[in-house]
């Protein structure tokens, strides 16, 4: 999870604009980062080979549709948002602002939560899906229509298992294209 609540002001905390868990532990007393989902208890962890993010000290209570995350779906996530916040910065005239792991409990059965979220002024939403692992054309689109329920335009990004030709094919007789995401590995 890259984005936990300070319990005190409501306030979203997102774990990237911090330097490391340390940064994190000094700024927030124990207790104080709660789960934007169930509303439990959360800390900082740096780990090699992870981005910077929450983790649960008992296991997160909510019934909203997610699943765990690997450190490649952390670090799409984190790309798409720079790529969004980059788009707004070049152009002035975007009343948007860009946000990660951003909470819809309206929409789907029991809400969602969308990777990456343009949350423009008048209320418009721009979700951006970083999906990496195995998943079926009938899933995408079930999300998808999940997503539309809400008002919301969709835009995919596929990589590892889940960049398939029979999702490819699906995503681009739906919207046209599909976007891509690959990893580069490099030893230090």
């Amino acid at each position: 999870m890259l984005v936990a609540i300070n319990k005190n002001s409501r306030e979203r905390v997102k774990a990237i604009e911090h330097k490391t868990g340390h940064a994190l532990r000094s700024k927030f007393s124990c207790g104080d980062l709660i789960c934007p989902f169930c509303d439990g208890i959360v800390f900082a962890r740096d780990r090699p080979g992870f981005v910077l993010h929450f983790v649960h000290s008992h296991p997160c209570t909510s019934n909203i549709d997610r699943h765990p995350e690997s450190p490649e779906h952390e670090q799409g996530k984190l790309k798409i948002a720079e790529f969004l916040n980059q788009q707004i910065k070049d152009d002035p005239s975007q009343c948007a602002k860009v946000e990660v792991e951003y909470r819809l409990s309206e929409c789907g059965e029991h809400g969602r939560v969308a990777d990456v979220a343009l949350v423009y002024d008048n209320g418009n939403l721009l979700i951006c899906e970083c999906q990496l692992s195995k998943i079926t054309s009938n899933e995408l689109e079930k999300r998808t229509l999940d997503y539309y329920s809400i008002g919301a335009d969709v835009v995919w990004f596929l990589g590892k298992d889940a960049d398939t030709p029979e999702n490819r094919n699906w995503l681009r007789s739906m919207f046209g294209s599909v976007g891509r995401l690959d990893f580069v590995y490099t030893s230090s």
